[in-house]
């Protein structure tokens, strides 16, 4: 039995590496070591629902959440279907990318190997690029926080904004934060407190200013 889930572990943690929607969390775990994987328990959610709708190129079954590093390409697979059936699978822990090509795709000795998403950040960073890149970020953001509060924003705009918010995991991620119940229970203490107030400020009027009301 513990062999079995020795292999159920490995079969799960090799299938949240090449997930094309999954990135492991870089924060700190007490329960965790540093040889263990760490994903965001949401995130792998989202990842188990998304490969619900993702049907596997070569079993044809569905919850292929590892598709063709090739962004055009339209083949995913399950991890082990993607061996199956040949496909390419490129690892570098060193750098944590965990790459996967279908057989049109993949990466021979002369064939130019497309940069990753970390590999375009680190040139960005060597270059001096990324206060650039978030400058352009929060310029970004501070317009959707404008057409939000506008009242003429049309439904039209608010539904694309809408639709690039939630397509966001940084977005999600920060829903989660402000939704949570240690925030809520904060809230909820500052409202009792500002009802304290204010049910002290009306008392102190009715008592000690009584005549102000009829002037």
């Amino acid at each position: 039995i513990k062999e079995t889930e020795f292999w159920v572990t490995e079969i799960v943690h090799t299938t949240q590496l090449y997930s094309s929607g999954l990135v492991e969390s870089e924060e700190d775990h007490p329960c965790l070591n540093d040889q263990d994987r760490h994903f965001d328990v949401e995130l792998v959610k989202e990842e188990i629902n998304r490969g619900k709708r993702l049907k596997c190129s070569y079993c044809l079954k569905k919850g292929a959440t590892v598709g063709c590093d090739i962004k055009k390409c339209s083949k995913n697979y399950h991890f082990f279907c993607a061996r199956q059936d040949q496909a390419k699978i490129q690892a570098d822990e060193h750098g944590g990318t965990y790459r996967v090509f279908c057989q049109k795709h993949t990466v021979g000795k002369n064939s130019r190997v497309s940069p990753t998403k970390v590999d375009i950040l680190k040139k960005m960073k060597n270059a001096g690029l990324i206060e650039s890149l978030f400058e352009s970020l929060l310029e970004d953001l501070d317009g959707i926080h404008f057409k939000i509060k506008d009242n003429t924003t049309s439904e039209k705009e608010l539904q694309e904004i809408a639709t690039l918010l939630f397509d966001c995991a940084i977005f999600r991620k920060s829903l989660r934060k402000i939704s949570a119940d240690t925030v809520i229970s904060k809230l909820q203490s500052e409202q009792e407190h500002l009802q304290k107030k204010i049910e002290v400020l009306q008392d102190i009027g009715e008592n000690m200013f009584p005549l102000q009301k009829d002037i």
